[in-house]
């Protein structure tokens, strides 16, 4: 009676052992995992901020032109094409002599180009960029531009400003896109500060 069951169990066993060497059965189900969507800000964003400097000669004497564009919460909020909100920007621009003393002085809104951007982005744009061209004569060239606040469009008007040695400045639609001086030639995308540099925000 013993050798029986032992002559069971060790056939069990051996059974057990035999089904465990089977493959599993593969399943023809793909298992996937689902990325959640990145959470949008849900407050107003804000371009960065960008200082830029250049020394040139003009009229035979040295000047340093400085550019900045910041984020100003006290102007009206806009808005980009998905409905997102972003604070204006003003831009200040500095035109310093050789000794220091100061040549022109002035902080830009969107506003001191409505005149000219009387479309979606007067109205819902931004003040985006600000940049110095060249200077020719007794005038100092510079381009500037409204539009879409995200920093991965390049949706915007563009605008040719001028100043000359009075001072006086003028503000028209502008002829071309591109400026060619101070814009080298590339096929490889920019980054936003390196955009910056070369075109003065």
């Amino acid at each position: 009676m013993t050798k029986q069951i032992l002559h069971f169990l060790l056939m069990g066993l051996m059974l057990l052992g035999i089904s465990a060497c089977k493959q599993e059965k593969k399943s023809k189900d793909i298992i996937t995992k689902i990325v959640p969507k990145p959470k949008l800000p849900s407050g107003p964003q804000q371009m960065s901020d960008f200082q830029y400097e250049k020394k040139i000669e003009w009229l035979g004497n040295a000047y340093t032109i400085r550019i900045r564009r910041f984020a100003d919460k006290s102007l009206a909020m806009v808005h980009d094409e998905d409905g997102r909100k972003y604070y204006d920007n003003k831009i200040q621009l500095n035109i310093l002599r050789q000794d220091g003393s100061t040549f022109y002085d002035r902080t830009f809104t969107k506003d001191d180009f409505r005149e000219f951007t009387n479309n979606q982005y007067g109205k819902n744009g931004a003040l985006v960029g600000f940049m110095f061209d060249r200077a020719e004569g007794n005038i100092l060239y510079f381009g500037a531009s409204v539009g879409s606040p995200d920093p991965n469009s390049d949706e915007y008007m563009p605008m040719d400003v001028t100043i000359d040695n009075m001072s006086h400045i003028r503000i028209t639609k502008a002829t071309q896109l591109d400026t060619p001086t101070d814009h080298p030639n590339s096929e490889e995308p920019k980054s936003e500060l390196e955009m910056a540099e070369e075109d003065g925000v």
